[in-house]
């Protein structure tokens, strides 16, 4: 399996996820398992992970409810763009304001729009 770096940001990765309990974080969220290069190889992940969890619920151990397997895909620069996304959040949240904002690139859930009087 050609397996990627989750967070490298200069390619389209495929990423697969198993939500379960993280005992780092003590909580229930999605576990980055692996990432791939293509989807033959991401689908045959998640077929693997939910393979795993239908084996150990079959064998009676102790599996939740919500256990599952997913995965989400990642363009180049989604990581960059989301994190301009929260820099411009913050920003208006503590009220600055500039054309900084308009050069920024934003997720496709984000824009910024400037309202301005017209002079005198």
């Amino acid at each position: 399996m050609a397996r990627v770096d989750p967070a490298d940001d200069s390619i389209e990765r495929f990423i697969v996820y198993h939500y379960r309990y993280d005992p780092q974080r003590r909580e229930r969220r999605p576990v980055a398992v692996a990432a791939f290069d293509n989807e033959r190889e991401f689908l045959a992940c998640i077929q693997s992970v939910q393979d795993d969890i239908s084996r150990r619920r079959d064998g009676g151990e102790p599996v939740e409810e919500g256990e599952h397997a997913s995965g989400t895909v990642q363009g180049p620069g989604y990581l960059r763009r989301a994190a301009n996304g929260h820099l411009l959040r913050r920003a208006i949240s503590h009220g600055a304001a500039g054309q900084w904002m308009e050069d920024l690139e934003l997720p496709t859930s984000m824009s910024v729009m400037r309202a301005e009087r017209p002079p005198d």
